[in-house]
């Protein structure tokens, strides 16, 4: 059973790298981070208003309204209760002060400003996070390999259940091609890999890869389809850094063949072979498995109500052992070759069809009774295409490349591209799984299902086709090889569904394999969430810089104006216009309590001291009354420039 777990995607730089958690932690950060940007605005608040307040203390005289906007920049502890007394020091004062909306007006826009913007802040936050279902690391226990069982020799139960795990596989991944690799996603299919499609650039004019005198559509008519370097990380999803990253590249190469002067035909005469008596068709491009044709066609299919046949052989490069032994003039060294034999037999075609895998231009008059219906025959008992697949590995921090080769050669380059540990064990990984994306793997299991033409087939009536058919299917099958690649890179670290009995599951095996096992990427539609660490790096750093400096600014500025022997006074004021401050003005002026710490932010009274209203306070205009034998205590030594602050102070 696999699931998914809180991680780290990696993306080469920090700004694309994202955080993924469980849905119950990605909520906890979530409201955490909405939480810390609201804190951040009261700190930049707290650095505003004691910038403001600073800039506006005085020595001189200055109005009540001048103080009282102070005491609020030195008292309001949030933007929200300074917008709110600033609004009620303009209101009371609109009729009593010279100009006390154009006085408080900067202030309460500034207040303003820091709601709206922390409040906009707070409400962004939540955009770090990537939609839910985006992606997620994968992990199973089941992680691994299936293997055969049956090193040196097949056993009929494992080449069934061979063909029953190619069968399935190149199914699923045909059926995924088709809904993602087109124009159109359906959505609903292609939120499951790292990347919904892994691209390819085509080329319908490059050389053709076999003999001339065997390419159909002449030596520069070949069809080509070229990746490019995949990246192991974006493409299929192996979450690693850049320095653990390797580079793919599968190119594949295909031509329609000629078939002229390529068979011969001959009456079957041996009398226990199902054939005996028909005449069959031989096609000479090597043989398979000591019998000189390559292929056989039986004539009498003519005459049945067969529809299309699809027949595929494969030769791997540098293979010991093959069952088809191409001619000179179709072997290729550094690739491996699949060859087809689509045969149409009692297809007819409503349409006549010129493209060169499936030409039918022979008019075949059908007579009805409302109308006269000519179809087409196909020209050729049998069509052949062939195709060279190509593979690539490269690094791409040396720029070092194998050559384009085939499967069975390409192990050997691998090991000269000074991969490290972890390159070299991808690397490895991806090699495992590209035998099953010859052209030839995902056809053979398939058959005439492989072809699209068939999609349009009814009872053996064809509509028509265009020129270019055979491309689209040579586009359709290199789509479900990529289509495959990224399922099978998948199922290694989700681990098989089943393991039949012929095979084993060959778990990792080095530090290197279990990393890959822990770091499959997959896209997931709900349970998760994904933070950009970008986005929360932002957040946590600025908002613990004006954290830190909203603690920290008036102890340092205090330290420097006690050095610099200047500005001291406004230290003062911030001092005495906090509200304890305030408190302890108003109660010592008014002689109750023996005060001291005056100075400081929390003052103090002796212990026995008791202050408060007195009791016939006026209810409309109260006041402090000065308690009966209190003596006012001085303090001596202090800063001329206090004296005078404190000498101007009005009443």
């Amino acid at each position: 059973m696999s699931h998914t777990a809180d991680s780290i995607i990696h993306t080469g730089r920090i700004l694309g790298s994202t955080i993924t958690l469980s849905e119950r932690n990605g909520g906890l950060l979530t409201a955490f981070l909405a939480t810390f940007v609201a804190t951040a605005g009261v700190a930049c608040w707290a650095i505003l208003s004691y910038t403001l307040h600073q800039a506006r203390a005085r020595q001189d005289r200055a109005s009540t309204i001048h103080h009282q906007q102070q005491a609020t920049l030195r008292n309001a502890g949030t933007p929200s209760s300074a917008t709110w007394q600033f609004l009620q020091i303009y209101w009371y004062w609109r009729e009593n002060a010279v100009r006390p909306l154009a006085r408080t007006f900067p202030l309460l826009l500034v207040a303003l400003l820091n709601i709206v913007f922390f409040a906009v802040a707070s409400i962004f936050s939540s955009y770090v996070t990537r939609a839910a279902g985006n992606e997620v690391l994968i992990r199973s226990p089941r992680c691994g390999a299936l293997v055969s069982k049956d090193h040196d020799s097949v056993s009929q139960q494992a080449s069934s259940d061979f063909q029953r795990l190619e069968t399935n596989d190149t199914s699923i991944a045909a059926s995924y091609s088709r809904a993602c690799y087109g124009d159109v996603p359906d959505p609903l299919q292609c939120n499951q890999y790292a990347q919904r499609s892994l691209p390819w650039e085509s080329n319908p004019n490059v050389t053709c890869p076999f003999a001339p005198e065997l390419c159909l559509l002449g030596p520069t008519a070949a069809y080509q389809m070229d990746t490019g370097p995949l990246d192991s990380h974006r493409a299929l999803g192996i979450n690693a850094p850049l320095s653990d990253r390797v580079l793919y590249r599968k190119v594949t190469t295909c031509s329609p063949i000629r078939g002229k002067n390529r068979f011969e035909a001959y009456n079957d005469t041996d009398p226990s072979h199902m054939a005996y008596g028909d005449t069959l068709v031989g096609y000479l491009f090597g043989p398979v498995m000591g019998i000189n044709y390559t292929f056989q066609y039986n004539t009498h299919k003519l005459a049945d109500s067969n529809g299309y046949e699809l027949t595929s052989l494969v030769a791997f490069a540098g293979s010991a052992r093959r069952a088809w032994e191409p001619i000179p003039a179709l072997s290729r060294t550094d690739g491996d070759l699949s060859i087809f034999f689509l045969t149409a037999n009692s297809v007819s075609y409503k349409e006549s069809v010129i493209d060169p895998f499936y030409i039918a231009t022979t008019p075949k008059p059908i007579k009805g009774t409302d109308a006269n219906l000519t179809y087409y025959s196909p020209d050729f008992l049998v069509n052949v295409m062939a195709c060279v697949d190509q593979h690539q590995f490269c690094n791409p921090f040396t720029r070092q490349c194998t050559p384009l080769n085939g499967v069975l050669v390409l192990g050997s380059g691998i090991t000269q591209l000074n991969l490290n540990v972890a390159q070299y064990t991808t690397a490895q990984l991806i090699n495992l799984y590209l035998a099953e994306l010859t052209t030839y793997s995902i056809v053979h299991s398939r058959g005439a299902l492989a072809l699209r033409a068939s999609e349009t087939l009814n009872d053996n009536f064809q509509v028509g086709l265009p020129n270019t058919q055979w491309m689209t299917e040579m586009s359709s099958w290199f789509g479900i090889s990529m289509a495959k690649l990224q399922q099978k890179v998948v199922q290694y670290a989700t681990g098989p569904s089943t393991i039949p009995d012929s095979y084993n599951l060959v778990k990792p095996q080095t530090a290197a394999e279990r990393n890959i096992c822990n770091n499959q990427i997959i896209r997931k539609t709900n349970g998760t969430t994904s933070f950009s660490v970008l986005g929360v790096a932002i957040i946590l750093i600025i908002g613990t810089i004006l954290i830190i400096t909203s603690w920290t600014l008036d102890t340092c500025v205090r330290f420097i104006r006690g050095k610099k022997k200047s500005n001291q006074y406004k230290s003062l004021q911030w001092i005495v216009d906090e509200k304890l401050q305030l408190q302890r003005l108003a109660y010592e002026e008014a002689g109750q309590g023996h005060w001291r710490e005056g100075a400081s932010t929390v003052p103090l009274t002796e212990k026995d001291d008791w202050i408060g209203l007195p009791r016939n306070a006026n209810m409309e205009h109260p006041r402090l009354s000065q308690l009966a034998g209190h003596t006012v205590i001085t303090y001596p030594g202090t800063p001329p420039e206090i004296e005078g602050l404190m000498e101007q102070k009005g009443p």
